[in-house]
């Protein structure tokens, strides 16, 4: 085989490698975020105040009272709370906890995510303190609020349901 035939060998599988990696990279992406867990079961939900209010349960035993007046109390509730941690010579610092214990307000607001809406609960843990979101899934017989705790690629999700 002469020099040249060999280059143009060369050049080709080069060109080649340059289009196969990165559609294997794309392909790879992909696919992760086709096994990346979705939210649980259960269709998006729109309720009311009244709906909302009542004590929720998480499957470790944390609780989360829900008052009709927009307080609330929570006992070692999981979820995904961010707060600050204190300020420093940035300014404020942020902190990311799984579970909240502590009282405050709880308020109600409406999503659209595609074509469903979605009643959100957001919590605040004092004035001021840490702050976690729900998002309401279920049935109008079987309500149940939920969040992904940290980054939704590692699949921890918190599921809080209604308590009679």
């Amino acid at each position: 085989m002469s020099r040249s035939a060999g280059q143009g060998i060369g050049c080709g599988i080069g060109v080649v490698a340059m289009v196969l990696v990165p559609m294997a990279l794309v392909v790879l992406v992909d696919l992760g975020r086709a096994l990346a867990p979705g939210p649980p079961d259960g269709e998006p939900l729109v309720l009311a105040g009244e709906q909302v209010a009542g004590s929720w349960g998480d499957e470790n035993g944390g609780t989360l009272e829900l008052g009709a007046d927009g307080t609330f109390s929570a006992t070692a509730v999981c979820g995904d709370f961010l707060g600050a941690a204190g300020s420093g010579p940035g300014g404020q610092a942020s902190v990311r906890r799984r579970t909240g214990t502590g009282t405050g307000a709880w308020s109600l607001g409406e999503s659209s995510d595609g074509p469903d809406s979605v009643t959100r609960v957001r919590i605040e843990i004092g004035p001021g303190g840490a702050l976690a979101t729900y998002e309401a899934r279920g049935s109008a017989d079987a309500p149940f609020l939920w969040a992904y705790i940290g980054d939704p690629d590692d699949g921890r999700v918190c599921v809080l349901r209604k308590r009679a």
